[in-house]
């Protein structure tokens, strides 16, 4: 039976960082390689033995931040699905507890089908389109790379 869980509410501040100033500080500096997209969807998430409902916050190409009641410890593997009209796996590892409000996490995307699926998610976000529809359909069988598989995805 599926049971949603309740929405986590979590104040603004929390993800707020200071703009990069010019000064050579750390705690200023995005140290990010990839851009990060705010970008909210349920994930169901499997640590060892229990599964639990969470919600991604942000997300990038190398990790994101979700939600969660009770976070895992740091270094915590784990497997879940994006909750998108088609699920989409992945497999992760905590890099980041914040205590009452989730984790940061990287992650890997198992399944070459759904790795197309999670760059046409990426696109979509890039570009401000619909990203729920982006990642929806699976990859043609037939496709032979990523860009026939956007096409594919964007309907055209």
């Amino acid at each position: 039976m599926f049971v949603r869980p309740r929405r986590i509410v979590v104040p603004t501040e929390v993800f707020m960082e200071e703009p990069a100033t010019n000064e050579s500080s750390c705690s200023n500096t995005d140290r990010r390689a990839t851009p990060r997209y705010q970008f909210q969807v349920d994930i169901e998430i499997a640590w060892d033995t229990k599964t639990v409902w969470g919600r991604v916050r942000n997300i990038s190409r190398q990790g994101m931040f979700i939600e969660v009641d009770n976070p895992a410890e740091r270094g915590a593997k784990f497997t879940a699905n994006l909750a998108l009209n088609i699920p989409l796996r992945i497999i992760g590892v905590v890099r980041r507890t914040t205590p009452r409000y989730g984790v940061g996490v990287s992650f890997l995307i198992p399944e070459q089908a759904d790795q197309w699926r999670f760059e046409a998610l990426l696109v979509a976000l890039a570009q401000g389109s619909d990203p729920t529809m982006a990642a929806a359909k699976p990859a043609d069988a037939k496709t032979d790379g990523p860009l026939r598989c956007f096409a594919v995805v964007a309907g055209s």
